[in-house]
């Protein structure tokens, strides 16, 4: 598996090798089977064999899927074939899409059209991050949430994230420095969101610099600033360290495979982000869209696949049903943890990432 896990790019969820295939209802009624086809950009794990599977067999509609790896990549993409997209359906994240929306390159979402909408946990269907400009811009499927994933061997769970910054922790732990930042800010009392500075930019400023200031002084602390993913499970099987600031997809996989690790959302919280599908302007096969999208949100059971398959929170109804209690307690948060969880906020997420790529570049060259 490689990946790398930033606010700007996309987690590569590693197949579910080795894994059980469920057996699963029928996901469209043949009344609504269609012929054709249908072009959609994904990551990995997004839409499993086994979900492709029975929707092409049952919906008679063929799925072209494009594997992609970074929101950055699918705007230059779709910047360049000028309004004529390949793509019918492209995979946003909940923080970059207002980019794509801003750009013109997707449709809203025509919710008489989402007869599965009522599929999705209402926190979640409700939730600001799917609007802008008063429309709903694409429908959810995953939850990534950023938290503290701890060796279990050395430490009980942690309630707090002091422990990054306990000198006898020193040299044990890492995190990368723009995702953890907004942590920070959270950790010392600021809002990480920047929501409350919208109409203040020099209070964010000052917010930043001090969170800065922080981590500069407390630098000491990290054994070395990381930036994929893979880097942090590497880090963890050598003992290099011990505590990291990291996401809910690698962390599960390491849990999975055997690592005697725990992850955790201390009580000061994390942060968290969707990512889900989006129509593309002028969208070719349309109609095929719509039936893909209520088809995957449709069976909680491929909630569950899906799940097994990314190590990522699933959106749908009832997934949790579907797992095992010990699946359960690796691969999703219990409620009391996710209350704790701070949204990226799509409105100020263009202005506070500057501010913090740049304090980001002052922490490292201190």
């Amino acid at each position: 598996m490689k990946s790398k896990l930033t606010r700007r790019t996309l987690l590569r969820g590693a197949g579910a090798t080795g894994l059980a295939a469920l057996a699963a209802p029928a996901i469209i009624r043949p009344a609504f089977a269609q012929a054709g086809e249908l072009n959609v950009w994904s990551y990995s794990g997004f839409i499993t064999d086994d979900f492709r599977r029975r929707f092409e067999e049952e919906s008679g509609i063929r799925l072209n899927i494009r594997q992609v790896s970074d929101q950055g990549e699918q705007f230059n993409l779709m910047a360049a074939e000028e309004g004529n997209y390949s793509a019918d359906i492209v995979c946003c994240a909940g923080h970059r899409f207002y980019q794509f929306v801003d750009a013109g390159f997707l449709e809203p979402i025509d919710m008489g059209k989402m007869t599965a909408w009522d599929r999705i946990e209402p926190e979640y269907a409700e939730a600001t991050w799917v609007s802008r400009n008063g429309e709903r811009w694409g429908v959810p499927l995953v939850v990534v949430t950023t938290g503290l994933l701890y060796d279990s061997q050395q430490f009980d769970k942690p309630t707090s994230w002091d422990v990054m910054f306990d000198p006898a922790n020193a040299g044990r732990t890492t995190y990368q420095i723009q995702d953890f930042f907004q942590i920070a800010m959270n950790y010392l009392g600021y809002d990480g969101s920047a929501a409350s500075y919208m109409d203040d930019p020099e209070q964010a400023q000052q917010a930043v610099n001090a969170t800065r200031d922080f981590l500069i002084e407390h630098k000491g602390q990290v054994r070395r600033y990381y930036e994929a993913a893979t880097e942090i499970q590497q880090m963890f099987v050598n003992g290099d360290v011990a505590l990291a600031e990291a996401g809910s997809g690698p962390s599960a996989q390491l849990i999975i495979e055997g690592f005697p690790a725990g992850y955790t959302i201390p009580e000061e919280g994390g942060l968290a982000y969707a990512y889900g599908f989006n129509i593309t302007r002028n969208a070719t096969n349309l109609d095929n869209a719509y039936t893909f999208l209520n088809a995957l949100l449709s069976s909680s059971e491929n909630g569950a696949e899906i799940v097994r398959s990314t190590g990522y929170e699933s959106v749908i109804a009832g997934t949790g049903e579907h797992l095992t209690p010990e699946e359960r307690a690796v691969l999703a948060l219990g409620a009391e943890e996710r209350s704790r969880l701070s949204w990226v906020d799509v409105e100020t997420a263009p202005f506070i990432f500057d501010l913090i790529d740049t304090a980001a570049e002052e922490i490292r060259a201190a």
